[in-house]
C-alpha cells in the first residue's frame, strides 16, 4: 500500500514494556529555624472552690492542772451574776445562836460573835455589810437593826463590824434584864466595795435583795 508523502505511516500499537525501577530518594531538606515565642494569654477565670475537706481529728485534752490550796476563815457563799451588773457578793447560811452562844456583857446586853476573815479593813471602809434575822425559818425576813417587843419589854437586835468578825449584839431597853430570844434565825451579806449594785433595791426586803444579788431564799 502507498502512503502519502507528508503523512507518517504508523503500525499498530505494540505492547507495553515493563515498569523500571524507582530513582533513587531525593535528600531531605534543611529544618527551618525556631520561630519566636508567642505572647502569654489572658488568665483564664478560676475554677469552681473545692469542697471542704474533712474536719480532723481532736486534739488530746492536756493534763489537770494542780489542785490549789483551800482558803481559810468561814466559808461565804459567792452569789451567782446578776443581770445588768457585775455582782460577786457573799452571804451565809442561814444559822440558829443558841442562848449559850450569846455572851452576856451585863443584864440588858449580850453579844454574839462570828469570825469571818472575808470582813476585811477595805470591805469596812468601801463595802457594806448587811444582816437580816427571821422569827420563823419561813416567816417574813427583817433586816437589822430589829425591834422586838416583848411580855416585859422592848429588844434592839443589831450587828456591828471589825476586821475579820462580825457581832450580833442584843439590848434590852426597858425591863430591868432581858434575854436574846431563841428562836431567831440569822443571814449576813457582804457587798464589796467594787460591785456595781443597783441603787433601786429595797434593801429592808429581803426577797428583792435575794433576786438582785442572787442569793438563795
Amino acid at each position: 500500500m502507498g502512503c502519502l508523502a507528508l503523512s507518517s505511516c504508523e503500525g499498530p500499537e505494540g505492547p507495553q514494556g515493563v515498569k523500571g525501577d524507582p530513582g533513587p530518594q531525593g535528600i531531605p531538606g534543611l529544618k527551618g529555624e525556631t520561630g519566636t515565642v508567642g505572647a502569654t494569654g489572658p488568665t483564664g477565670p478560676a475554677g469552681p472552690q473545692g469542697a471542704t475537706g474533712a474536719t480532723g481529728a481532736t486534739g488530746a485534752t492536756g493534763a489537770t492542772g494542780p489542785k490549789g490550796d483551800p482558803g481559810s476563815g468561814a466559808t461565804g457563799t459567792t452569789g451567782v451574776s446578776g443581770t445588768g451588773g457585775i455582782i460577786n457578793v457573799i452571804y451565809s447560811d442561814w444559822f440558829t445562836p443558841s442562848f449559850e452562844d450569846w455572851q452576856k456583857i451585863n443584864e440588858k446586853n449580850y453579844l454574839f460573835r462570828i469570825n469571818d476573815v472575808k470582813i476585811t479593813q477595805d470591805i469596812i471602809d468601801k463595802g457594806v455589810v448587811l444582816a437580816y434575822s427571821r422569827i420563823f425559818l419561813n416567816g417574813p425576813t427583817y433586816l437589822l437593826p430589829m425591834m422586838l417587843e416583848t411580855n416585859s419589854g422592848l429588844t434592839i437586835y443589831n450587828i456591828s463590824v471589825a476586821i475579820g468578825r462580825i457581832n450580833f449584839t442584843f439590848n434590852e431597853l426597858l425591863d430591868i434584864q432581858g434575854k436574846p430570844t431563841t428562836g431567831l434565825v440569822y443571814r449576813y451579806v457582804i457587798i464589796p466595795g467594787g460591785v456595781k449594785s443597783r441603787a433601786n433595791v429595797d434593801y429592808t426586803n429581803f426577797d428583792e435583795v435575794a433576786k438582785a444579788f442572787g442569793i438563795p431564799k
